[in-house]
């Protein structure tokens, strides 16, 4: 006699939607690195063009318009800045909010397993005990026959 977990689809579903829910959240995490990694870009720019109009400064002569230029930029790219932080603390929820869906379901995933083994536990206990059951009769039996 084998053992079977009569909930075992339950299990295997289970470790589906664990898994769906690992791809999700990386999918998150690495929608969440490109823009961190867009945001950094960003400010690394600004950083160039403080530089650049540092630069401008040092030379001198009649460079206004690039100097005007530069701060228009600088304005921009501020707001552009903003922007982008707005939208990382977006994905930083959604990617939060993954995170638990895939907490949530591989403690799903870690019950099941858990009943499975105290089911498998329970199962060798019964096979032990029945195993022990034959060997008493077997030993009953070549006793009466003996005798």
């Amino acid at each position: 006699m084998r053992f079977k977990f009569p909930m075992q689809k339950v299990l295997e579903h289970r470790k589906v939607v664990e898994n769906l829910a690992q791809k999700d959240f990386q999918d998150a995490v690495a929608v969440l690195k490109e823009f961190q990694d867009k945001l950094d870009k960003m400010r690394q720019e600004i950083l160039d063009a403080q530089a650049r109009a540092g630069s401008l400064l040092q030379v001198g002569g009649t460079q206004g318009p690039a100097l005007t230029q530069i701060h228009e930029f600088l304005k921009g790219q501020k707001l552009r800045i903003e922007q982008q932080e707005y939208k990382v603390q977006e994905i930083e929820k959604i990617v939060e909010y993954k995170r638990e869906i895939l907490r949530q379901a591989a403690l799903d995933y870690k019950i099941m397993e858990k009943v499975r083994e105290n089911k498998f536990e329970e199962y060798k206990a019964e096979r032990k005990i029945q195993d022990q059951k034959e060997a008493d009769e077997q030993s009953i039996l070549r006793f009466k026959r003996n005798s």
